[in-house]
């Protein structure tokens, strides 16, 4: 035995100075050590590598080797300070057992009562019963939150979810729609072994094992030894948590599923299972394969096993593991297989195969990939069912759920309610983070601004992993791939900031259903894009007020010229297939001239000599963002809150027909865009468009179509209130309405007209983007 230990010793050693010779520049290189491994460096390093192998399956199979001789002898392990000698599965369990103790004087683990507490929200402002565990507070622990939701009509993820009668469940969706909280809420109804692929201490700790065997340059041997000590990690894992389970049972009988999740998400429950998984993984592969398959038989038959964060695994060993298919197994030249699988497809397949009921939560669309997974696992594409059922909060339910959770005078703060209740809708994490912020703050407004500022703004670049505003940062320059390793015909390399700009200008002009999403497009991974399955077509959901007005912000913060540059592309580029519609290039124009306004062209010292003094002596600040109240969905009337307010932060996209087609403080734009011929030698608005622009330019015919609202806003109107209509008519107004078009005094307001003949436009737009315009007009009167 101590000879092979000394073996084991020197191999380690080669292998040592073999990975400080990779790491030194070639150019250090000894003449001896290029002559021994080669001249050039790319072979050099080839050959380091491959002898690195070597040692490294030398290494392996005398470990092996002293792993049975131990099993065949003297088998140690070690509890504590303490040493057992020819140990057997139950006694291995027994001695482990040791470590788990619900003594109230020196414990190591606890009961969910003892770990949660109950906040005291007495004096505060929140009418919620919250939990805090590990001392911090969260709302994923209180059935409040799906009672009251609920109460108010809506069907929860969980109760639609516990009614799939499959053993695999992937539930795919952006970070914040809710798949952390189904599956907290699924543990309320089953017992499960809950595992986070981030942060949890014995995943992670399973990870590391892997890593310094992990073979580099691949070979038939050091293959099966790296998968059957792959397998045996895994199951290592999943039998600590079954022991910790069946020990704190067999204390507490009257232990409960959730109680039982709570265990597992508290800070010295994590370290207490890194502990045991490292005792379990150091005995020999006999003995802790029984204890495996002991535990397995004990867990309830309904029990699940749930991993979260799935989409971390895809990245983990993705080239280092075979494929299952004999066929598929070769070994090119450079020590790599042909038909590489990830670790996310070896773990499933050993936890499919063993038969348990299995939960895959994640981000990417590629964990739902029925090739990568269904390959692994063996299981036929019916038997895996894809969930993304996630529920999408609407301003009403919001607005019932302020009414019910804030200890305040509704009819005091309806206003606020309306405003909090249409940016926050959406994802569910948008609207309790907002209530975090609440649990140590009465101030509902302050709170409520600063969150928003956080989440679409570069104000806080610590948020980089929970703000939207960072999500198009880090994205925007993405591109998407084919999922599957195999050939597409047809499938084009896209870039990430095409498709969202598309998607965000079609839901801010609709709702975004004309657009099916091929799921090879993994645009849910950006976090910015929540998916639905109808009728076997895949849609995208981007209407989050939140996620617009930050991909909005992170555009305009780029600078102006760049930003017209990348619309001009966009907009003027070469007709054909596939050309924007003339509405799709009428939608992105309204879009750019709303990101000029959360640039403050105002503030600009070219465009200010265009204003009166009068609107310069306001000091206008910079709007947060967009909301667009076009939806139908919404009720709210952001319209007369903003006539009522001279510092509402908000560019209004005001609802079909009100009057102006862009809000912001004192401005109302006018905006009529056509890219069709209206004669062989121009093309211009027409006349009748014209008539509307200037009719709409009468603050007294705003919401005409709509008695009740215009009533409501005309006080406001004749309070002396002045504006500047911005009357935008491109490429060029009708010739009979030219001598309506000009800047001018209109009353108490002010009219500045913009086609691309006016200096105004070469200002706001910049002479390369009217240039591109000019160009394209001259294409299409060509043609």
């Amino acid at each position: 035995m101590e000879q092979i230990t000394s073996e084991i010793n020197k191999l380690s050693a080669k292998i040592d100075a073999i990975e400080a010779l990779l790491k030194k520049p070639f150019k250090n290189w000894s003449e001896e050590e290029k002559n021994l491994y080669g001249i050039e460096e790319q072979e050099g390093r080839k050959q380091l590598r491959r002898k690195e192998e070597l040692l490294r399956e030398q290494q392996n199979i005398l470990l092996r080797i002293k792993e049975k001789a131990n099993a065949q002898g003297r088998v140690i392990l070690i509890i504590g300070d303490e040493m057992d000698i020819d140990i057997t599965p139950e006694q291995a369990i027994e001695s482990i057992q040791q470590l788990i103790s619900l003594d109230n004087g020196n414990k190591n683990i606890f009961s969910a009562q003892d770990s949660m507490e109950t906040l005291n929200m007495d004096e505060g402002i929140l009418n919620l019963n919250i939990k805090s565990l590990n001392g911090v507070p969260n709302l994923l622990y209180s059935e409040e939150i799906y009672d009251a939701e609920k109460e108010i009509g809506i069907e929860m993820p969980i109760d639609r979810l516990i009614k799939i009668v499959r053993k695999t469940i992937v539930l795919i969706g952006v970070s914040g729609c809710g798949k952390t909280r189904t599956c907290y809420d699924l543990c309320r109804h089953y017992w499960g072994l809950y595992f986070d692929c981030v942060v949890d201490l014995d995943f992670n700790a399973m990870i590391d094992k892997l890593k310094p065997i992990r073979p580099r340059f691949k070979t038939e041997k050091n293959q099966q030894l790296f998968e059957e000590e792959s397998e045996k990690l895994i199951k290592c894992l999943i039998a600590t948590r079954l022991l910790v389970l069946q020990t704190i049972l067999k204390l507490n009988p009257n232990l409960q599923c959730f109680e039982w999740l709570c265990i597992q998400r508290g800070r010295r429950s994590g370290k207490l299972f890194s502990i045991i998984f490292d005792k379990l993984s150091l005995l020999p592969w006999s003995v802790s394969s029984e204890i495996y398959k002991t535990l397995k038989n004990w867990f309830p038959g309904d029990g699940r096993i749930i991993f979260d964060e799935s989409q971390h695994m895809l990245d983990l060993f993705k080239l280092d593991y075979r494929s299952t298919s004999p066929n598929q197994q070769n070994i090119k030249t450079d020590g790599d297989f042909a038909f590489p699988r990830s670790f996310f497809s070896f773990l499933s397949r050993i936890v499919v195969k063993s038969g348990f009921s299995s939960i895959w939560c994640g981000t990417q669309m590629r964990i739902r990939s029925l090739e990568l997974m269904y390959s692994a696992t063996g299981v036929k594409p019916e038997e895996i069912y894809i969930f993304t059922d996630f529920n999408f909060l609407k301003p009403s339910h919001i607005f019932k759920l302020l009414s019910m959770w804030l200890n305040v005078n509704l009819s005091k703060h309806v206003t606020l309610f309306e405003e909090i209740s249409t940016l926050l809708q959406g994802r569910p994490r948008f609207f309790t983070s907002f209530l975090h912020k609440l649990i140590d703050s009465p101030d509902i407004d302050g709170c409520f601004r600063s969150y928003v500022r956080d989440m679409t703004t570069k104000f806080d670049s610590s948020l980089s992993n929970s703000s939207p505003y960072f999500f198009w940062k880090e994205r925007i320059d993405w591109t998407i791939q084919p999922i599957e390793s195999t050939n597409y015909s047809g499938f084009e390399t896209r870039l990430v900031s095409d498709i969202l700009i598309k998607l965000c200008l079609a839901f801010l002009f609709g709702d975004g259903s004309s657009i099916v999403y091929s799921p090879d497009f993994d645009l849910v991974s950006t976090s910015l894009v929540m998916v639905t399955k109808l009728s076997n077509e895949w849609h995208a959901t981007m209407a989050e007020p939140i996620v617009l007005s930050a991909g909005l912000n992170y555009l305009a913060d780029q600078k102006p010229q760049l930003l017209m540059d990348y619309f001009a592309c966009q907009l003027f580029s070469p007709l054909g297939p596939p050309n924007l519609t003339p509405q799709e290039r009428g939608h992105m124009m309204e879009c750019v001239i709303a990101l000029r306004f959360i640039q403050g062209w105002w503030l600009e010292s070219k465009l200010k000599s265009y204003l009166p003094q009068w609107a310069r002596d306001l000091s206008i600040q910079k709007p947060l963002g967009v909301i667009d109240c076009r939806s139908k969905e919404s009720n709210v009337n952001m319209f007369v809150q903003q006539l009522r307010n001279a510092h509402f932060p908000w560019v209004i996209f005001p609802s079909v027909n009100a009057g102006p087609d862009l809000r912001y403080s004192i401005f109302s734009c006018y905006i009529k865009t056509t890219s069709t011929p209206n004669s062989q030698s121009t093309i211009y608005v027409h006349v009748d468009e014209c008539k509307k622009n200037i009719e709409t330019m009468n603050p007294g015919s705003w919401y005409k179509s709509q008695t009740s609202v215009q009533n409501e806003i005309l006080p406001d109107i004749k309070n002396g209130q002045k504006f500047i209509h911005m009357r935008f008519e491109l490429p060029d107004t009708a010739p009979s309405m030219k001598d309506t078009f000009s800047c001018e005094t209109k009353a108490n307001d002010y009219v500045i007209c913009v086609n691309l003949d006016s200096p105004f436009a070469l200002d706001f737009f910049g002479d390369s983007f009217v240039k591109k315009y000019r160009e394209f007009v001259s294409q299409l009167l060509s043609k």
